[in-house]
C-alpha cells in the first residue's frame, strides 16, 4: 500500500512539474483590429482616417503587457535600436539651447561662463581628479562662442549679465552641420571673476542637437545623451558653501543648492543648471564635460505602454494629428525568468488632412 502511495504522489509530482513547464513555455496570442466608424475606414490592414480624429484600436489575446508604437516621428518600431543616423540622410544639424542667468549683476556675470568644443578630446578617466583636472586647465580647447547664433542666424553672446525672467534668457539656434560624422566633445567651464555681488546661476533648457531628415523627419540628441560629467575643481578646498556636498565631490552633481555646483536632475530632457553664490564669498570654478560624440547620433525611438501584468484592456484608442503615412506597431508579450514569447502587429495608417 506504501508503494501504491508513493507512485500516486510521483506521478501528481510530474503532472505538476509538466504544467508548470507547460506554463513557463507559454506562447503569447495577440490580434488588434480598428473600430470603423465616421471618419475611419479599414480594408485588410490599412487604415484610413482624418487627422485629429481618434482610432479606436481592439485587442483580443492574452499577452501580459503589450506596447504601442505609433510610427510617428520618435516612436517608430523600426528605429527602437537605432543610435546613429546616416549623415548623408541628414539635410541640417542643428544645436539648440537657452541659458538664463540669474542673481548678481553685470560686473560679476560678465566672461563667468565659457562653451568650448573640440574633435580631438582624449577624454577624462572620471577617477583621476588631479590627472583630469590639469587636463581640463591645459588641453587646447575650441572656443565655441564664436558660433553662436539665434533662430535668425544672428550671433550672439553667451549671458553677460542676469536678466529678470526666462523669456528674456538668449536662445541659441547654432547650425553644426560641418560637424557630422566627426567625434566630439562640449565643455563648459564656469569660473567666477568678481564676488561684489552675487556669482550667477546659470540655467540651461532645451538643450539638444536637432537633426532634420532629406525625408522630412527629424530627430533629436538632448544632453542627457552626451554623457555630461561635472568637474568640481575646488572639492578639495572645503568651502564653506560646499559643505552640503558630501559624496563624490570630484565628479558630482546636487539635486539641492549647493554654491557652484551642477544640478544635472532633468538633464535627460535637456535640462541643467549650475547654482549661484552669495555676495563675498569664494569664486567659484567647477567645469562639465561630455564624451566624444556624434552629431549624427540620435535617441533610439520609444513606445508606449499600454497594458502590463496589472491591468487588463480590450482597445486601446490614438489620435494622429498630423496627415501622413504611419506605420503602428502593437508588441505584446509574455514572459518570466526563463522564457519571453512575443507577437508583433502591425497595421498601416493613412492619416488626411482634416479639410
Amino acid at each position: 500500500m506504501k508503494r501504491i502511495k508513493y507512485y500516486i504522489f510521483l506521478l501528481l509530482g510530474m503532472a505538476s512539474l509538466a504544467s508548470c513547464s507547460d506554463e513557463l513555455k507559454e506562447n503569447v496570442s495577440m490580434n488588434v483590429g480598428v473600430k470603423t466608424e465616421e471618419g475611419v475606414t479599414v480594408q485588410g490592414n490599412e487604415v484610413t482616417v482624418k487627422a485629429g480624429t481618434p482610432v479606436v484600436f481592439n485587442i483580443s489575446g492574452d499577452p501580459d503587457n503589450i506596447s504601442f508604437w505609433s510610427g510617428e516621428e520618435g516612436s517608430a518600431y523600426a528605429n527602437k535600436d537605432r543610435i546613429v543616423v546616416d549623415a548623408n540622410e541628414v539635410e541640417s544639424s542643428t544645436l539648440h539651447f537657452k541659458i538664463w542667468a540669474r542673481y548678481g549683476n553685470g560686473d560679476c556675470t560678465k566672461d563667468v561662463l565659457h562653451m568650448y568644443m573640440s574633435e580631438n578630446f582624449p577624454g577624462i578617466a572620471g577617477n583621476d581628479f588631479e590627472a583630469d583636472a590639469k587636463l581640463m586647465n591645459e588641453f587646447q580647447w575650441t572656443d565655441f562662442a564664436s558660433r553662436l547664433t539665434d533662430k535668425e542666424g544672428k550671433n550672439i553672446t553667451l549671458p553677460q549679465a542676469p536678466v529678470g525672467n526666462i523669456k528674456q534668457a538668449p536662445e541659441y539656434s547654432v547650425n553644426i552641420t560641418d560637424l557630422l560624422g566627426k567625434r566630439i566633445a562640449f565643455a563648459f567651464h564656469y569660473q567666477g571673476l568678481k564676488n561684489t555681488a552675487a556669482q550667477p546661476r546659470f540655467e540651461f533648457s532645451q538643450f539638444y542637437i536637432e537633426n532634420k531628415m532629406k525625408n522630412g523627419t527629424t530627430s533629436k540628441l538632448y544632453a542627457g545623451d552626451l554623457g555630461f560629467t561635472p568637474i568640481n575643481m575646488q572639492c578639495k578646498e572645503n568651502l564653506e558653501d560646499q559643505r552640503g556636498m558630501t559624496t563624490n565631490r570630484e565628479y558630482g552633481s546636487v539635486t539641492n543648492n549647493v554654491s557652484g555646483i551642477w544640478n544635472l536632475t532633468d538633464i535627460k530632457n535637456g535640462n541643467f543648471a549650475i547654482h549661484s553664490s552669495a555676495a563675498n564669498k569664494a569664486l567659484k570654478n567647477s567645469w562639465l564635460v561630455s564624451n566624444l560624440f556624434v552629431a549624427n547620433a540620435c535617441s533610439p525611438d520609444k513606445g508606449l505602454t499600454v497594458k502590463n501584468m496589472s491591468q487588463s484592456t480590450d482597445s486601446y484608442k490614438y489620435t494622429y494629428t498630423k496627415p501622413g503615412k504611419y506605420t503602428a506597431t502593437f508588441i505584446g508579450t509574455n514572459s518570466n525568468y526563463k522564457h519571453e514569447s512575443r507577437v508583433i502587429r502591425e497595421l498601416t495608417i493613412n492619416v488626411l488632412p482634416n479639410k
